[in-house]
């Protein structure tokens, strides 16, 4: 069981985990005593969940969450100290595994699904925050309960990047995913980059046995050895960094809570398709820039494509002085625009 260390912010997902454990039990007018048996667990585990001291071990959540009336995806533990970089790299991934499209206008961009669960999803998202936008005081508790309950239907053969190989209800399929994810990322971008696995291992002070054994998906790296990977190559710190988003219900949570990070909103009218806007941040001439070389590739081979977007990926940096001057050139780039949305 995770123990939480008490000398760390309480911005931290172990202390906004409890909180929302806190705030549902109390909305459902339940005691501790009765979400434990409620989910066959010891009372003083409860406690120890909503004091922040321990992490719910996985076998705990679906129980927790069923006890509280909520999707187990609901209490997904989600990285707000993600930097806008990762961020975008993770809706990137996530439209890679799920089927979305980037897109911009004059006013703002976009990230559009394609299959039918998450434009679904996204219109319904839209509402919901409609009504809470109309009156963020009185309605924002009701907004936050409906994305913890959120649920929709879906086709596996749908999602043919998530399914079959990965079955999310697998207490493996995590670790597997990320395992396969990163040591395939890791040998396409020694291959673009032109090294050979003893040239890499030297640039970044691993041994040749550490190196391969990355490479076969056997083990995952430590921040050092990320890091030191990442500068070896010359890349973005965190663009081997993988994410397990899971099924369509356990992505659209993690949607909900990239959104909220990233200040992304849903809409749909009468004239668009269901989307996430932007509000004039960075993550909006990240959006751009993509599409724009996403358009410019059109027509290329196949791998000169794949190549030259994981390229692209590897080297855009959300928070260099460049690209915030250009995105500021550009007028995407805009602090008072986000003023004029409550948080998603």
């Amino acid at each position: 069981m995770e123990m939480r260390n008490p000398l760390l912010p309480k911005e931290r997902k172990e202390y906004r985990l409890a909180e929302k454990l806190r705030r549902l039990r109390a909305l459902r007018r339940l005691t501790q005593k009765e979400v434990a048996q409620a989910a066959g667990i010891d009372e003083s585990t409860v406690r120890n969940y909503e004091l922040a001291r321990r992490m719910p071990k996985p076998e705990h959540v679906r129980d927790l969450a069923a006890a509280l009336e909520v999707m187990p995806e609901a209490l997904i533990s989600f990285d707000d100290a993600a930097d806008q970089n990762e961020l975008f790299l993770m809706l990137v991934e996530i439209a890679d595994a799920y089927g979305f499209e980037f897109g911009y206008n004059d006013d703002f961009a976009y990230i559009e699904p394609t299959r039918a669960f998450f434009a679904e999803g996204i219109e319904r998202w839209s509402r919901a925050y409609a009504e809470m936008s109309r009156n963020e005081e009185a309605f924002r508790e009701d907004y936050e309960l409906w994305k913890d309950e959120f649920h929709g239907h879906f086709s596996k053969q749908d999602y043919p990047a998530v399914y079959p190989d990965y079955d999310p209800m697998r207490p493996d399929s995590k670790q597997r995913w990320l395992s396969d994810r990163f040591a395939a990322a890791l040998k396409d971008m020694r291959r673009i980059y032109g090294f050979k696995q003893e040239e890499l291992a030297e640039r970044a002070d691993l041994s040749l046995f550490t190196l391969r054994s990355y490479e076969q998906g056997k083990r995952m790296p430590r921040a050092k050895q990320m890091e030191a990977l990442c500068e070896a190559l010359g890349i973005t710190s965190t663009v081997l960094t993988k994410h397990y988003f899971g099924s369509p219900n356990q992505a659209i949570h993690y949607l909900f809570a990239i959104a909220g990070a990233a200040n992304l909103t849903p809409e749909k009218d009468e004239e668009t398709s269901p989307r996430l806007r932007t509000q004039g941040n960075i993550v909006e001439w990240a959006f751009v820039c993509l599409t724009d070389k996403l358009e410019e590739l059109k027509g290329k081979p196949a791998t000169e494509r794949h190549d030259e977007l994981t390229h692209w990926l590897a080297t855009f940096d959300c928070t260099d002085d460049d690209t915030m001057r250009d995105a500021r050139a550009a007028g995407r780039l805009s602090s008072s625009n986000a003023k004029l949305f409550p948080k998603a």
